[in-house]
């Protein structure tokens, strides 16, 4: 009896030690969130290369665009900076160097109370583009799978599957895909992200409808020991347009270059960040 016992407690001790994978994820969206509107104060290069595939796989088409993003007093800006690999025109970076410098000195010229209006619209329109995260907890039977590393930090590894008992506002999609996580332990933001299309789902009203078998790579990197940044979206996707031309595309963006900057008076570089 006393060895049964024990057996039991061990049991029961091992069994209460396992990490509850829904809470992992729930403190992941938290962090994530966090992340982003640290990402608000930042300014980085995107890159962004899209490969069109033939019937055979083989590449059609490339194209490619390198833009400068950054954040004032709210509202995002691209500066283009590259097509194809090759630097704008002269005339045209002219063009959009005067824009961004037309924003920031119209920033600059807010008051207190339009200023603090504009933070929160943008903020209210960054919770709408963000809804679905809040839904990921619900959406999901999480498992996981044990614990690894990257890049040397120690993360934990978790399934993903659809739960089919949700039925919230982006049930289309979330029943369409399962995948597996990373999330860091110690900071508890995600680190990396795959996901495959089980069924195919619209996008838009009848714009794009994306097929079984699509594959999503999101992958994350620290920066300024802050916050967690985009470092590279990767893309496999076969889709069809307009419900008449069907595509497979490649598209890979990354994310480089982070600073730190100030934009509420005028542009103010704080040093380059890792």
């Amino acid at each position: 009896m006393r060895v049964a016992a024990l057996l039991f407690a061990l049991a029961c001790a091992s069994f209460a030690q396992q990490p509850d994978a829904r809470s992992i994820v729930a403190k992941a969206v938290k962090a994530d969130d966090h992340s982003d509107r640290l990402t608000r104060d930042y300014t980085f290069k995107l890159r962004d290369e899209i490969r069109e595939l033939d019937a055979a796989g083989n590449v059609k088409s490339v194209h490619s665009t390198l833009d400068e993003v950054l954040y004032i007093a709210g509202k995002r800006y691209f500066r283009p900076l590259e097509v194809d690999d090759k630097p704008v025109p002269a005339g045209e970076a002219r063009r959009e160097q005067a824009k961004i410098d037309r924003a920031a000195a119209a920033a600059s010229k807010l008051s207190d109370a339009e200023h603090e209006k504009r933070i929160e619209d943008a903020e209210r329109d960054r919770a709408k583009q963000r809804a679905e995260y809040k839904d990921l907890p619900d959406a999901f039977t999480f498992r996981v799978l044990g614990q690894t590393a990257i890049d040397g930090r120690p993360v934990w590894e978790i399934s993903a599957s659809p739960r089919a008992g949700y039925h919230g506002a982006f049930q289309v999609i979330f029943h369409s895909v399962e995948g597996k996580m990373w999330i860091d332990e110690n900071d508890d933001n995600w680190v990396r992200i795959e996901a495959d299309v089980l069924k195919p789902f619209s996008l838009g009203w009848l714009l794009a409808r994306v097929a079984a078998g699509t594959h999503l790579t999101y992958e994350m990197m620290r920066v300024n020991d802050e916050m967690w940044a985009p470092k590279r979206i990767s893309l496999k996707a076969t889709a069809r347009l307009l419900v008449l031309r069907k595509v497979r595309v490649d598209q890979e963006l990354t994310f480089s270059d982070y600073r730190k900057f100030q934009s509420d008076s005028r542009l103010v570089a704080s040093g380059d960040q890792p």
